[in-house]
């Protein structure tokens, strides 16, 4: 206390934080971790001090606890290097100590075996040889002398050397007395049990692998002698009997030997061509059935074998299939051209077949027909010429020639495309006969000559009549008065006073604009139908008649042109049907319109109650009965005359309105009239420059026209002409 302060103590107080008991405990924990690194020291020196030859065991242990020692020992570092000198010797002697696990057999299939397996698998008395020798056993004694430690494996290898040694002079002996004569069942039976005494040690013995041939080729000839009456042996086993007879050294002149390699070269033969066969890409039934009829006696890999049986069964499969597709013998379902073709694609992979080929022929055409019916039922088709300079065929003609090759050579399939282009044609053969100018003779319409007459008699151009008075036939040739000395044939209608051609006047024997006879269907005619019923056959038309027929073309265009004609007639009926409109100047027009219906024929109206000709007929008559309008004298118009009309031409060469009066200024601009030539200012008659044509207002008078540039004025300068102006603008 005296060292801490001067001061009197009374006023302080000592306060210790350990104890005299925990300063003792501390110190002796220190003194007794610091004395670990000499106790550990001790204890070598005590473990050497008991022997020369240590135990590995305690080595191991004593170098385990100097390594956690966290001091540095000498002693440690050589202590480490004789430890692992240790265990390499150790690892070393454990490869004769530890028999290695021989290779285990792999599991075989219940089927045959492939060749890759057969060749893969080691025969059953057939074992793995040791890799180290009795040499190399004494060599790892004699090293075990200098090491200074002992274990358990020194005495086990010692034991095995002693072994070994009387496993080699037995396995000598035996082969010294291999040539000898004895019982050779006996000796090999000796054989066999010094083998399996040999088996338990793991060091190689050449004498040992000696007797292990003899007693491997004395089971492989017996072997052989038991296999000499089978013939039938797959190229695996004989590929392994030869390595086995290899193996253990069997002569090359033993006669089982020579067999087996003849069979091998025969099998291994058979097995390269059947090989390339099957490498091939298109193979044929004849040279797969060649494979599978295989000679009792050709050794063969079963799984080869397999393989060429499954191809030969597979493509015979196909040909059966094909065959069946095309020759159905019942009316059973039909398949389509896409099956057809898909089997075509799966048998062309690996097989040629005649069968496969004629299917694919017939299902070529058949696609092809059916992508054509569809192309022509999308009104998608073109048409093709049938030989060159020829007109274009038709298109159903074509289409019946599909139909008769389909019938006769592509029955087998199911053709949903062609079975509705069938079912259009059929529809369309229906749809001519609709018509009511279909011969049933022909088998084919008449409409060439109805068009002809309709497009002659429909013209819009010819509406109105001619203007020839002679034009009083019902056809359409004027009816003229004979020449000077000669006869006429004409005769005229007693009603009507119209003169008809002796030929036309024979058609029936009446006049054909009087009698009704004619119109009414009395008189027989050719073309007895009526209009009303076209165009519902036109609209009635199949898709395939609207796209491709010309007999609808002609529907069409007769049907337009003769509904556009009755519109025409109706009109004009209408027209007529008025007391106050019945004059005789239109009977010009009703015969205009009666000659079109009679070249036409059949009835023409919109409803199948009416007929245009009866009722122009009966219109005829009327108007015929009429007595002759009187014609009033045609007033003439007069005529105007201008006072530049009686001038001259100006100096300045026009004939302007002013009468050269005016004094312009030098080449003033002039104008030209588009209709009397002459020239005018510009600036009398206000002509706009930007315009390009004009007409001057003398013209505009006589034309009944207004003038566009000025407003004109005209007043009489004497007895017949006049003078006009322009009044303000």
């Amino acid at each position: 206390m005296d060292l801490l302060c001067d001061r009197n103590p009374s006023h302080m107080v000592l306060r210790k934080r350990l104890s005299d008991e925990t300063l003792l405990e501390i110190q002796a924990k220190v003194a007794e971790r610091a004395a670990v690194p000499s106790v550990w020291q001790e204890k070598f020196k005590k473990l050497l001090s008991e022997g020369p030859n240590p135990q590995l065991r305690s080595l191991r242990a004593i170098l385990a606890e100097g390594e956690r020692i966290n001091y540095n020992l000498p002693e440690l570092a050589l202590l480490c290097k004789c430890v692992n000198n240790a265990n390499e010797w150790v690892d070393s002697a454990n490869t004769f100590i530890t028999r290695k696990q021989s290779r285990k057999r792999p599991r075989r299939s219940r089927g045959r075996p492939s060749s890759n397996e057969a060749a893969t698998n080691v025969p059953e008395d057939q074992v793995d040889k040791p890799d180290r020798t009795l040499k190399d056993l004494q060599s790892l004694i004699t090293d075990v002398a200098d090491f200074g430690f002992d274990c358990p494996e020194i005495g086990i290898l010692k034991t095995l050397e002693k072994e070994a040694r009387a496993v080699k002079l037995k396995a000598s002996g035996f082969l010294k007395a291999a040539d000898q004569e004895h019982e050779r069942e006996a000796y090999i039976q000796k054989c066999e049990r010094l083998l399996l005494e040999g088996s338990s040690l793991n060091v190689y013995l050449q004498e040992l692998s000696e007797v292990e041939k003899i007693v491997l080729r004395e089971r492989l000839i017996r072997e052989l002698e038991e296999k000499a009456d089978e013939s039938a042996m797959t190229l695996a086993e004989v590929r392994q009997l030869l390595e086995r007879a290899h193996a253990c050294g069997l002569g090359a002149g033993n006669t089982h030997l020579d067999v087996l390699e003849s069979k091998l070269r025969v099998g291994n033969e058979w097995e390269e061509k059947a090989t390339n066969l099957l490498s091939q890409s298109r193979k044929t039934i004849e040279e797969l059935e060649e494979f599978s009829d295989v000679d009792p006696d050709t050794p063969i890999d079963p799984t080869v074998l397999d393989r060429l049986v499954a191809a030969l069964a597979k493509a015979k499969d196909y040909e059966r299939q094909a065959k069946a597709w095309l020759s159905p013998e019942s009316e059973g379902v039909k398949p389509r051209v896409q099956d057809a073709m898909r089997l075509v694609i799966r048998a062309s992979k690996d097989f040629s077949l005649p069968a496969i080929a004629d299917l694919k022929r017939a299902a070529d055409f058949a696609l092809d027909l059916e992508t054509r019916c569809e192309e022509v039922l999308r009104n998608r088709y073109r048409r093709t010429r049938y030989e060159p300079g020829h007109e274009d065929g038709d298109v159903f003609d074509v289409i019946r020639v599909w139909k008769a090759y389909a019938r006769d050579h592509l029955k087998m399939f199911t053709l949903p495309t062609f079975e509705k282009l069938d079912h259009q044609l059929t529809l369309h053969s229906r749809w001519l006969e609709d018509l009511p100018w279909y011969c049933h003779e022909h088998h084919e319409p008449h409409g060439e000559q109805i068009l002809d007459d309709v497009i002659e008699a429909t013209r819009p151009e010819d509406d109105l009549p001619p203007a020839d008075e002679y034009f009083t036939c019902i056809c359409t040739s004027a009816v003229r008065p004979p020449p000077p000395g000669t006869i006429s044939d004409a005769v005229q209608c007693d009603h009507c006073f119209a003169r008809f051609h002796g030929i036309c006047a024979a058609n029936g024997g009446s006049c054909p604009f009087c009698d009704h006879l004619h119109w009414n269907g009395a008189i027989h005619k050719e073309r007895s139908w009526h209009f009303c019923f076209l165009p519902t056959i036109l609209l009635s038309a199949p898709d395939i008649t609207r796209n491709y027929s010309d007999e609808w073309k002609q529907l069409e265009i007769i049907v337009h042109r003769v509904d556009r004609l009755s519109g025409v007639i109706g009109q004009f009926l209408s027209f007529a049907s008025q007391p106050g409109n019945q004059r005789v100047e239109y009977i010009p027009q009703v015969r205009h319109y009666m000659r079109k219906l009679f070249k036409i024929q059949f009835a023409v109206s919109p409803s199948r109650e009416v007929s245009f000709g009866l009722d122009l007929a009966g219109l005829h008559r009327i108007l015929a009965s009429q007595p002759a309008p009187v014609r009033m004298k045609k007033r003439r118009r007069p005529r105007f005359t201008f006072g530049p009309d009686e001038d001259k031409d100006w100096l300045d060469g026009t004939r302007c309105i002013c009468r050269g009066r005016t004094r312009y200024i030098p080449n003033n601009p002039t104008v030209e009239c588009e209709i009397c030539h002459r020239l005018y200012h510009a600036a009398c008659v206000f002509f706009a420059e930007s315009s390009d044509r004009f007409t001057c207002p003398l013209c505009c008078l006589r034309k009944n026209r207004t003038y566009l540039y000025a407003q004109v004025r005209v007043e009489p300068i004497g007895a017949s002409s006049y003078f006009f102006f322009f009044a303000n603008r």
